[in-house]
């Protein structure tokens, strides 16, 4: 009787362990949904295609603003390292792929470009995000002004990059 009770109990166990979905087993589902569901989008809204593909690049641009901050903005009090670092990619990003799209490429190609500069460039790149931090940096009671240098240095540094990053292909052109 007791190892019939024990055989139970691994059975019992065994079965508990398999409710519980694996890691990979919930990646495949959500990566088929979403392959499903743009799939179905391209092809019954086919008007709509850019609005699709920019869905499918949203979550990675979210996922890695979420990593950058997470890891970066404690690294430097009173300057969010992460958020400066989102944005400046996002300028890098929207700015490349807007001189690859000038250079007159296919009408797929320029779908999925603009899709990427509006999907993951620009949940990368969130100005909600932006104003909350320069907000929290700025204090005028006890004379906190760190958050007009942040201001000052994000914005700079984005239309730094920005205009350099327009301007690769040309120069990879010259070359």
């Amino acid at each position: 009787v007791a190892v019939s009770n024990s055989r139970n109990l691994r059975r019992v166990q065994t079965v508990v362990e398999r409710d519980v979905p694996s890691v990979r087993a919930l990646a495949t589902s959500v990566f088929v949904m979403i392959l499903i569901s743009l799939c179905s989008a391209l092809y019954f809204f086919p008007k709509h295609q850019q609005f699709s593909i920019s869905l499918l690049f949203t979550p990675f641009g979210c996922l890695a603003r979420w990593i950058l901050t997470k890891k970066y903005n404690s690294k430097l009090p009173g300057f969010p390292l992460g958020t400066f670092a989102c944005n400046l990619l996002s300028c890098a990003l929207s700015g490349s792929l807007g001189s690859i799209i000038a250079g007159n490429p296919g009408p797929e190609e320029r779908i999925v470009l603009t899709s990427m500069i509006a999907g993951f460039a620009g949940s990368l790149s969130t100005f909600a995000a932006f104003i909350v931090e320069l907000l929290s940096l700025v204090d005028p009671i006890i004379f906190k002004f760190d958050g007009f240098a942040y201001a000052i240095v994000t914005i700079a540094w984005g239309v730094i990059i920005g205009i350099c990053s327009s301007q690769a292909k040309n120069w990879a052109d010259d070359i």
